[in-house]
Formats: structure tokens, sequence, C-alpha cells
């Protein structure tokens, strides 16, 4: 199964995936997943899960960083397999249900399609089932802080890429979960480095510059996003060169 898993921090493991990443935590016997790549990956999913030496029945907890096709992936197959509970910022749960939708349209797509590489990535995303998202039918919601979940992440609501997008900070094991406030890599961005998603892919691409701010005086010396490979460096550098390249 063509998935990569690194454990970054102690109990912090990114599994990645060709076009998306997710997050395992653990903690003792339990374990958070933190989004769950496309519809397409679940397989590659479970596969991360046996990686680390888990099972779904181990998970506790799925948090989403927002309700994109390409992180709700298996959550609702998860939760009602097993009876995980999936959890939102309460200003996303109308996004993640599919009642408020903000995500790039098929018609924005397809006028970028003259570019090999959109082409390409949007194939990618009809095998992926990316136009055929799974939603949760049953959401925990939660404002910004700690979280009673393993690994008590503490949310910060960081709006723009959607209006409850939300990062996860791990203070304990000095990691942040950047979700798609930021990413590394993406296959319709020419370089690498922490920087925003393309513009067409924010409901707010201004707001969602604004939202770094939020992120650059978190203590951790890993950033992980939604799209490339971990920053080893701190959310302040992250930012920093989000800033400049974006």
């Amino acid at each position: 199964m063509d998935v990569d898993v690194v454990e970054l921090a102690p109990g912090v493991f990114q599994a990645r995936a060709k076009h998306v990443s997710w997050v395992l935590v653990t903690e003792g016997d339990e374990v958070t997943l933190v989004d769950a790549g496309f519809p397409g990956d679940r397989q590659r999913v479970l596969a991360s899960l046996e990686r680390i030496g888990r099972s779904p029945g181990d998970l506790s907890a799925v948090l989403l960083t927002h309700g994109h096709a390409d992180h709700l992936g298996c959550t609702e197959a998860l939760r009602s397999a097993h009876q995980v509970a999936v959890h939102t910022h309460e200003l996303e749960a109308a996004n993640v249900r599919g009642e408020r939708v903000e995500q790039v349209g098929i018609a924005t797509v397809l006028r970028a399609a003259w570019r090999p590489t959109v082409l390409f990535w949007a194939v990618d995303v009809l095998r992926l089932a990316g136009t055929r998202p799974e939603r949760p039918t049953e959401l925990t919601t939660f404002t910004d802080g700690r979280l009673d979940v393993p690994g008590r992440p503490v949310a910060v609501h960081t709006p723009g890429h959607t209006s409850g997008h939300t990062c996860f900070h791990l203070p304990e094991r000095g990691v942040l979960l950047a979700g798609d406030a930021l990413m590394t890599e993406h296959a319709l961005s020419r370089g690498h480095g922490p920087r925003l998603l393309p513009a067409m892919f924010n409901v707010d691409s201004a707001r969602a510059r604004a939202s770094l701010e939020r992120l650059r005086d978190l203590a951790a010396s890993v950033v992980v996003p939604g799209h490339g490979p971990a920053f080893l460096g701190s959310p302040a550098l992250a930012v920093h060169q989000a800033m400049g390249t974006s």
C-alpha cells in the first residue's frame, strides 16, 4: 500500500499518500486520527494504523481540520463501524455536513485544465472519489482550546481556507498540526516549503494569510501540513517563509 508513515515526535505519526496526509497521535492504548485523506484512501488509512501497530478499534477520536473531501476520507466508515466520535470546529460543522460547501468547484478546475499539471491532478482526484465525499452523519463540535481526546491537542481556529478551518497544537510534544493553513508541497504549486495553498482552494485567501499570525507564537519544533512533508522548524519560521512566498 503506497503510504509512508514517519514518527515525527514521540507518539505523533504523519502518514503521507500521493496528494494528502493525515496524522495519528497515540496516548497509551488509544489513538486520535487527524483527517483521513480522500475517500479512496481508506485502505491507506487502515494500513497506516497497522504500520504503527494499531487497529481501527484503537481509535478514540477523529479530528477534522476542515470539511474538504481530501480530509474527510473514510471518517463516516470509521464512525459507523467502530463508534468513533468525529470532531470538528463549530464553525466548520455546516461545511463538513455539506449544508454549506466551501470547496473548489468542478467548473473552476476545468477552466484551469489546459495546464497538464491541473489535468493530471484532477484525474487523480476523480480516481480517489474526491468529488464524492463521505460526510459524517454524526458530529461533535468544539471551540478553541484543549480537547479531551488522546494527545490532548489544543484547537486553534484559523479561518480562510474554510470558515472553520482549525489547526491542532500538541505543546507537550512540540508539534503543530497545520492542516491546510499552510502546505509544503502540492501538485498545483511550484516549489517546496511552507506556503499558502493556491488561491482557488481558499474561501478567503486574505483571511487565510491573516490567520497565520495565530500560529506564529506557538511553541513547536515540527509543523505538519495537510499537503507535503513535515517542516522541521518553528511555527514562527514556517509562517515567515509562507508570508514570503504567498
